[in-house]
């Protein structure tokens, strides 16, 4: 105990004093100790420094679920309170709290959160966290901050297909389209695969890897079980939530081949969820010369030819393998229309930007390589360390991309005339060509890949119009003078046609020429009946447009009693008894 006590004080300052019990009783001495120096720096960047916003540090989470148990059981019994069924911990801290129940549910602990709230002043709120010696599952559980709904009723019923699935990982609480956080269940992550539907060309020759072994199988021995596997997925995501609600992640893409089986039974799943929810996204690559294949070759290519814009395989989301951007810039074309007399000036305006774009994100590559070295992103570093290895630089197969907005509300500023109009579109060709070339020269010039893409820009397609509005009030805009919005890259105007083939002519031209990832989305206005309609459609874009990646898009709404209904519906157009009429409002409102 000495030697104890003597390393102890090595660390910090260490006071013997008198423990007292809830009744007031004396109990066991206590030690208190004050760190200092790197050991108080440390604890106090990990745990946090003050009891308001303490926390539990980030790697608990990743232990061994034994140490996370051992973690528990020292936090609590070093600073909670045991009673006979329970034990109690308190603490001022919320983010302490949350952290402590997300490691509880990790585990499996049964216990409920709330909170104590003090009007003396002085005095913080207290949260208390409440862990039950016994494990056995609860029917309701006592969140203060969080939803959590309550089980109100159980239903036995008979499963009458032959398989049940579960995408999972080791995690219990977590599979691939669902998870539990705290006691709230969710759906995934932002997350994009691409599902192959026949061993790739590239793997099928090769040996499986089972416990990581090489095992005497090859991938392309095994064509079965990537069947039952789309089929899983794809009846998973057909199904939705308990109520209908579509799963929003992940997204799917399915490469589209000229040799594409278009009768395989196996895809009926996957016709049955583009029909419903159209989930899957479609990488065009029949009239395209390339292979599904080349986005691994790429990798290679990448650093073989710096002359040329390199396509980035799969769309806005779906990249090759060890590739992706650095960072993108979203230049506000509507603003250069407006400010400039003519199509030259539109184009020095444009050049200058686009130049101020490439500084920045030469100067985040930098920074990106560095914070990399010193081990800021492990994980990145060890996925990448090959890259490093052949190029010298972790992140020398990423681009730096730059893309566009307004295209529509540029040519209406500068032209007088949309984008929906041959002029227009006949300017915003020679725009992307344009943008292609300077980014070919800033490719040459830096060493470093560039793209040009048509950058989703959710957030600045209001705030950039709606700054725009603010400072030159004159200038075209979509939407209304309080609500503006741009257009999204060079896309026709919201509501320009119902003809979704007028759409697909006009947009052909354009989507071809971004580099880095376009997609279109084919708004369909209601639900296809037929799952064959969905294959139907799928198959004429594909075979008749050279898009490169498109999705199918029905209109559907979702009720809270009857689920899933096709079309759109501000309410419930179906009866409701006066129970659901008294717990969900007299006009049942559905989400959209």
């Amino acid at each position: 105990m000495t030697r104890v006590m003597g390393t102890l004080r090595a660390l910090g300052r260490v006071e013997e004093t008198q423990g007292w019990s809830a009744k007031g009783n004396p109990t066991q001495t206590v030690l208190r100790m004050a760190g200092k120096g790197l050991l108080a720096a440390l604890i106090g960047y990990l745990g946090g420094t003050y009891s308001t916003n303490k926390r539990v540090p980030w790697f608990v989470y990743e232990l061994t679920p034994t140490l996370q148990e051992t973690f528990i059981a020292t936090l609590v019994r070093g600073d909670g309170s045991e009673y006979t069924d329970h034990y109690d911990y308190h603490t001022t801290s919320k983010k302490l709290g949350l952290g402590l129940s997300l490691l509880l549910a990790m585990n499996g602990y049964k216990f409920s959160v709330y909170e104590v709230a003090y009007d003396q002043e002085n005095w913080n709120d207290q949260y208390v966290v409440r862990i039950y010696k016994d494990k056995e599952a609860r029917e309701r559980y006592a969140v203060e901050d969080l939803t959590a709904r309550i089980c109100l009723q159980r239903e036995l019923f008979t499963y009458d297909r032959e398989y049940e699935y579960d995408l999972s990982v080791d995690v219990s609480l977590e599979n691939f389209v669902g998870g539990s956080g705290l006691l709230c269940f969710h759906n995934t992550p932002f997350t994009n695969i691409t599902m192959d539907l026949t061993p790739p060309s590239t793997l099928k020759d090769l040996p499986v890897i089972i416990g990581g072994e090489p095992q005497e199988a090859t991938y392309g021995e095994f064509q079965r079980e990537m069947d039952l596997l789309n089929r899983a997925f794809a009846e998973v995501m057909l199904e939705g939530d308990a109520k209908g609600r579509v799963f929003t992640f992940p997204i799917p893409t399915y490469n589209v081949t000229a040799d594409f089986d278009w009768d395989n039974p196996n895809l009926e799943p996957v016709w049955a969820m583009t029909a419903r929810y159209g989930i899957p996204y479609w990488a065009n690559f029949i009239n395209s010369d390339m292979r599904p294949e080349d986005a691994r070759s790429m990798c290679c290519r990448l650093r073989l030819d710096t002359r040329e814009l390199h396509k980035r395989v799969g769309g806005l989301f779906a990249a090759a393998p060890l590739t992706g951007s650095v960072g993108v810039v979203t230049i506000n074309l509507p603003r250069l229309g407006y400010l400039s007399r003519d199509e030259r000036e539109f184009r020095h305006r444009l050049e200058r930007l686009m130049e101020i774009g490439r500084t920045s994100l030469e100067i985040k590559r930098k920074m990106l390589e560095r914070l990399t070295e010193q081990g800021l992103y492990p994980y990145s570093r060890h996925y990448l360390r090959g890259v490093k290895q052949r190029t010298g630089s972790y992140w020398s197969h990423h681009f730096s991309t730059i893309g566009l907005i307004g295209m529509h509300e540029a040519c209406l500023n500068l032209l007088g005339v949309g984008i929906d109009h041959p002029d227009g579109k006949a300017f915003a060709i020679r725009t992307l060509k344009f943008m292609r070339e300077v980014l070919a020269r800033f490719q040459e010039e830096t060493g470093n890949l560039y793209n040009l893409e048509a950058t989703p820009a959710e957030g600045a397609s209001f705030r950039l119009a709606k700054a725009d509005k603010e400072r030159f009030p004159d200038i075209i805009t979509s939407g209304t003078d309080t609500a503006p919005y741009y257009t999204n890259s060079t896309h026709l105007p919201v509501s320009f046609t119902d003809d979704l083939f007028e759409v697909l002519e006009h947009q052909d031209d354009l989507q071809t020429l971004y580099t880095g990832g376009t997609v279109v989305h084919i708004f369909l206005g209601e639900q296809l009946d037929d799952w064959r309609q969905a294959r139907r459609l799928v198959r004429v874009v594909a075979e008749n447009f050279r898009l490169p990646y498109f999705t199918l898009t029905p209109t559907f709404s979702i009720c809270p009693v009857h689920g899933y209904i096709p079309g759109e519906h501000p309410f419930c157009p179906y009866d409701h008894t006066p129970e659901e009429l008294e717990r969900f409002g007299r006009a049942v409102r559905v989400e959209g």
